[in-house]
């Protein structure tokens, strides 16, 4: 098992990756937010089409025929029968023409809401605007100060730094740099293990090893090289 220094570069390694997901997280869920509040605004045509003008108008006509039904009785009551059916007929055609201009003044007051509401969501949609271009201004930031800050694991490798950091536990590397190079060799095989697989289904033209999969011992001599530049630039 690694000593207790090398575990506590990648533990602070971690940390560091850990604090860089939170912000790229806290851009996402921005995204999702802005997103989800689009989802409020709404047109005057989809208003018009989720007025509930049959309901408004029952009601209108339920009061109407109630009202044309006492005026018939009580105005047989009290003078003939004609008169009451005067009075029902006209009360119905007002009640008619009450309903109607109730109903445009409802939906002109939707229409009148709805957008204030549009107007609001906007405002709120601008306001994450803003802060996404903090959000991801400060990602970036803290990205390229990772480099310097981070020697150890490269940030490519930033969301395997657990596998690697198991390789110093269970006993397998003893600094960080081995444990990244052992994840780097599985990685490689496995990537020609997949690539193997892929090549069977599809049954291309037989090539060499080397033609069909590149030289992973000269992908890490590369890797090995690129950290070491890093390392002196750094310093």
């Amino acid at each position: 098992m690694a000593d207790a220094k090398e575990l506590e570069r990648i533990d602070q390694a971690a940390e560091y990756f850990r604090r860089y997901f939170e912000m790229e997280n806290a851009v996402t869920i921005n995204e999702e937010n802005k997103e989800y509040l689009k989802t409020y605004i709404h047109d005057d045509k989809y208003v018009i089409n989720n007025f509930d003008r049959k309901d408004q108008t029952q009601r209108g006509a339920i009061i109407t025929s109630i009202v044309a039904v006492l005026l018939l009785l009580l105005m047989t009551v009290m003078t003939n029968i004609f008169v009451g059916v005067g009075l029902a007929v006209g009360a119905i055609v007002v009640g008619t023409i009450v309903t109607l201009r109730l109903n445009k003044y409802r939906l002109e007051l939707a229409k009148k809401e709805q957008h204030e509401v549009n107007e609001g969501i906007k405002e709120q949609i601008s306001m994450l605007e803003d802060r996404k271009v903090q959000l991801e201004r400060q990602r970036d930031d803290y990205y390229a100060a990772l480099g310097k800050r981070v020697d150890c694991v490269p940030l490519d490798y930033m969301k395997n730094v657990a596998q690697i950091k198991k390789y110093m536990t269970d006993g397998e590397a003893d600094t960080c740099e081995e444990a990244v190079g052992m994840f780097e060799q599985n990685l490689l095989m496995q990537q020609m293990t997949d690539i193997m697989k892929a090549s069977e289904v599809k049954e291309e033209p037989k090539q060499s090893d080397k033609e069909r999969f590149g030289d992973p011992l000269e992908l890490i001599k590369q890797n090995k090289r690129k950290r070491r530049k890093e390392k002196k630039a750094k310093k």
